[in-house]
């Protein structure tokens, strides 16, 4: 997500509010900050996407390497997943397979959607 400030802005509210914004906080959008992300088309948000992919199969990276796929049958607005029929791998060898899998969705790095079509 790209974060703007507008040029009418005092100085040293910009660096608060980038202190804010890189220290989680909320922001109130009338101090002129812009989220571009806020003029994405509906369709193209993020969690849309992710749920319009549900019964897919995709592949998913967390952040410490580890990566699972299988076929996502849930996902919430905290980009939790639910796989069945999941495999786990790190660096391209298998770990172990599970039935059903919830992964957290703070651990996600990525998510690749449509890896059925292109093997």
């Amino acid at each position: 997500m790209t974060k703007t400030i507008e040029h009418n802005v005092p100085q040293e509210l910009k660096q608060l509010v980038i202190k804010l914004l890189y220290g989680k906080a909320m922001v109130v959008l009338s101090c002129g900050i812009h989220m571009e992300s806020s003029k994405l088309e509906p369709s193209k948000k993020p969690l849309n996407v992710l749920t319009k992919q549900l019964n897919a199969p995709v592949i998913i990276i967390l952040k410490n390497g580890v990566e699972y796929k299988g076929r996502m049958t849930r996902c919430d607005g905290h980009m939790n997943i639910m796989l069945d029929g999941a495999s786990e791998c790190m660096k391209e060898k298998l770990i172990a397979n599970y039935g059903t899998v919830l992964v957290r969705g703070n651990n996600i790095l990525y998510i690749a959607l449509d890896v059925g079509r292109g093997k």
